[in-house]
């Protein structure tokens, strides 16, 4: 399992991630990621361990403890890109609230009326009031 781990202290290397997470299981790679233009820590790695029950158990006790005097964040990795598919997922369970709700009926009854008075619109339309000729005109 990949875990984020983020508020890292600038000074963090990854020997000092994989040191602390080796005490809750085993870790396959650590690494803190450095910006590219300015060779400094971004503050936050990945440390990725293979057993599941483990990770879960690094999270429960790492979370929001003192790391290198700094108060430091545990929690698993998201693949990245995956924004997209969370703010679709969120449209759905909205979508599907809406529903449950009852909301949707009334917004048809709100369609339904507005289609009454389509017809009343669309004769009036037809008439012509000297905009596209002279005189009055009624289309029957």
């Amino acid at each position: 399992m990949n875990l984020f781990v983020a508020r890292l202290n600038p000074a963090t290397t990854a020997k000092d991630l994989q040191n602390l997470f080796s005490h809750y299981g085993g870790v396959i790679t650590a690494k803190v990621i450095f910006d590219r233009n300015t060779g400094r820590s971004k503050r936050y790695g990945f440390v990725e361990m293979p057993m599941n029950h483990e990770a879960h158990e690094a999270i429960k006790e790492l979370n929001d403890t003192l790391f290198q005097d700094r108060s430091i964040e545990v929690k698993v990795s998201r693949p990245s890109g995956s924004g997209i598919y969370e703010i679709e997922s969120l449209y759905q369970n909205h979508k599907n609230q809406v529903q449950s709700s009852g909301i949707h009926k009334l917004q048809k009854k709100r369609l339904n009326s507005a289609t009454i008075y389509k017809p009343q619109r669309d004769n009036n339309s037809r008439r012509n009031y000297g905009y596209r000729g002279s005189g009055y005109k009624d289309f029957k």
